[in-house]
């Protein structure tokens, strides 16, 4: 009875892994679509500038020198937009942003049934609820977008150095209520 225990408990933990570092990769994918999103955002605004200054500047007087750099600009600016209309970072950031959520949810409901399993000892509602987080975690994968090792390294980063995941218990302490906190306790 207690290997079968320990047998699901390791696979429980396992799946727990699993969906964090997942949710945390598309975390930091959502991040870099964002980050990206903004330095195009500042490009497309100074390359608006100056390619109109340009231009204004062709108009009042230095003829070919302003068309030439206003239209060199243009055509970067031209080539800008339609990358950025092409690689629709925003809605990238959004989708692994729904994502990230999702699987969040799916990392409580392991944890939760986690702890219940070791408390009750409950194989058959553990096992139950694994097979039903199984079904959602597949139905989630098949919609997700694809992340990239970059992302995947900076999940582990702050996984592993940085623990984003875990709280210290002074850190929890500041968090809750009084009555709730470890070193109000007797």
């Amino acid at each position: 009875m207690t290997m079968m225990n320990d047998t699901l408990e390791g696979q429980l933990r396992e799946m727990y892994g699993r969906v964090a570092y997942t949710h945390k990769t598309h975390e930091k994918m959502a991040d870099g679509c964002i980050a990206r999103y903004k330095v195009i955002k500042r490009i497309e605004i100074a390359l608006s500038a100056v390619s109109s200054g340009s231009l204004v500047l062709a108009a009042l007087g230095d003829g070919k020198s302003g068309t030439i750099v206003g239209a060199v600009l243009s055509t970067v600016l031209l080539g800008l937009l339609l990358y950025f209309k092409e690689a629709s970072l925003g809605e990238q950031a959004q989708k692994h942003t729904v994502t990230a959520s999702r699987l969040w949810g799916v990392r409580e409901r392991l944890l939760g049934v986690l702890v219940d399993l070791t408390r009750s000892g409950a194989m058959d509602v553990a096992a139950a609820a694994r097979d039903s987080i199984n079904e959602e975690l597949e139905e989630i994968y098949r919609g997700a977008p694809r992340t990239d090792g970059k992302a995947y390294g900076a999940a582990q980063k702050a996984l592993k150095h940085q623990e984003e995941l875990f709280f210290s218990d002074s850190e929890l302490d500041h968090l809750l209520p009084k009555q709730l906190r470890k070193t109000s306790r007797p």
